[in-house]
């Protein structure tokens, strides 16, 4: 009794911080990360230098190339507009992950509950997380997944231990398509200067700020334990340790231990349930 009991005002506790982050966002919605993005892609047509170090850590474009290109079409656009449609689509993936997680059994209900809040909070700040979330949600398990791995470690950085899913499974040409891609997409960045965009920062520590040496340690047990757990919780291993793996760590990065529980669906299954109109 007093064990459901803790665990009633634990969960009450968790969802009541979660309905602050959403009053928060509501009340502000400053999409401070969609106007990053946006000086990123002008500052790449106009022909000037993609990274450059802001007046924190938070201010920097510190995404691969490709993700400024994206934006540059946007940038001819007014900013009411391009805010709009965004938060559209940032909320959007932040419920379709949520209903995703919700529709597998109760506890993960709960955990969609738990999650919702940040990522509604971290829409409001226009960041890319519910679309990277969604993205690794429905296509780690697919063929495609070394893409969807490849384009989130392209953004993140720490995604890229989602390769060892692939490497736990023994599916060897995914794990080296991820590589590769992810290196296609990422060696650009270093060759325009990524290293000047002032991504070190004091705001939110994760443990290298506490001890390199012990981050390092961390980071290769927890990459271990994805390749001795059983195949079906490789994933949600990989998730944790991509959490862990981040040099900032903020409320809202935990919600990438959710891409972790990806129900396993072959390509044939996805046929199925969403058979492709057309011959």
């Amino acid at each position: 009794m007093q064990v459901r009991a803790a665990r009633i005002v634990i969960l009450a506790i968790l969802i009541g911080i979660g309905v602050s982050h959403v009053v928060f966002a509501i009340r502000d919605w400053p999409l401070g990360d969609m106007d990053v993005y946006l000086g990123a892609a002008a500052r790449l047509r106009d022909g000037e230098p993609l990274y450059v170090a802001g007046d924190v850590a938070v201010n920097s474009f510190w995404y691969a190339p490709w993700y400024a290109v994206v934006w540059v079409p946007l940038t001819y656009l007014p900013r009411e507009v391009v805010a709009v449609a965004w938060s559209a689509v940032l909320l959007g993936a932040a419920a379709a992950v949520c209903w995703m997680l919700a529709r597998e059994s109760r506890t993960a209900v709960i955990l969609a509950v738990l999650i919702g809040p940040p990522l509604v909070a971290v829409s409001a700040g226009g960041n890319v997380q519910a679309i990277m979330l969604l993205t690794l949600l429905v296509g780690l398990h697919r063929k495609w997944g070394p893409l969807a791995v490849a384009a989130a470690a392209s953004l993140k950085f720490t995604p890229i231990l989602f390769v060892l899913v692939y490497v736990a499974r023994r599916e060897w040409w995914r794990a080296g398509a991820s590589l590769l891609l992810a290196a296609v997409l990422l060696v650009p960045s270093y060759l325009m200067g990524i290293t000047r965009a002032g991504v070190q920062s004091e705001a939110a520590p994760s443990l290298i700020g506490l001890s390199p040496v012990l981050y390092g340690a961390v980071i290769v047990i927890a990459s271990a334990v994805v390749l001795v757990v059983p195949p079906r919780h490789a994933a949600l291993a990989a998730a944790t340790a991509a959490v862990l793996a981040l040099p900032r760590l903020f409320v809202y990065d935990a919600t990438l231990v959710a891409s972790g529980l990806a129900k396993p669906i072959t390509d044939a299954e996805a046929e199925r349930r969403h058979p492709r109109s057309g011959p």
